[in-house]
């Protein structure tokens, strides 16, 4: 098994155009593509839905899923839920960000030595879809026995930007040991 790295983190926000925009001007992030836009019902998620894949409240729904190229460095992958969340200043004692993903060339190896070492794998692997769709794109959570949520992907297919999109997503360096 090689794991290759963070590809992308994934962090709940109140306002995701803010957050959006914080990104864009601060840190010089683009967006990549937009899975759920916000003020788009009908791509909206209901958390029914991706509860048995990682335990996400079913009686909540996502409302704004936006992934972002930041430098060249893991991707950020920002959320908006109905009902909202509060902002809090984050400290080592409040949850912050909600799972990172991890990128492995074999998703079944890396969630078999996951779960070997404690982890409580969700249903998966899964097929990916909307603009990660193609043939062997995958993910898998997991909850660690600390309670973290991590997500195995792998992306060997091409993806698909919106056409707006000015980069891709990065990916970790397939030659890196």
């Amino acid at each position: 098994m090689i794991v290759r790295g963070i590809e992308h983190i994934g962090l709940t926000v109140s306002d995701l155009p803010a957050a959006e925009q914080f990104f864009i001007n601060a840190l010089g992030a683009s967006v990549l593509y937009r899975i759920v836009p916000p003020g788009q019902p009908d791509k909206q998620v209901e958390g029914k839905d991706m509860t048995p894949l990682n335990g996400f409240p079913p009686q909540m729904k996502v409302v704004g899923l936006v992934m972002m190229r930041l430098g060249n460095g893991c991707n950020v992958e920002l959320f908006q839920i109905d009902p909202g969340v509060d902002n809090k200043a984050a400290n080592i004692s409040q949850a912050g960000v909600n799972h990172f993903s991890i990128y492995v060339d074999d998703i079944n190896q890396a969630g078999e030595a996951l779960r070997r070492h404690g982890a409580e794998m969700f249903d998966g692997p899964n097929p990916c879809f909307a603009q990660e769709e193609g043939e062997g794109n995958q993910t898998w959570f997991c909850h660690t026995p600390f309670g973290v949520l991590i997500e195995l992907i792998t992306l060997p297919s091409s993806l698909h930007y919106d056409k707006e999109a000015t980069d891709v997503r990065w990916l970790p360096d397939s030659t890196a040991p």
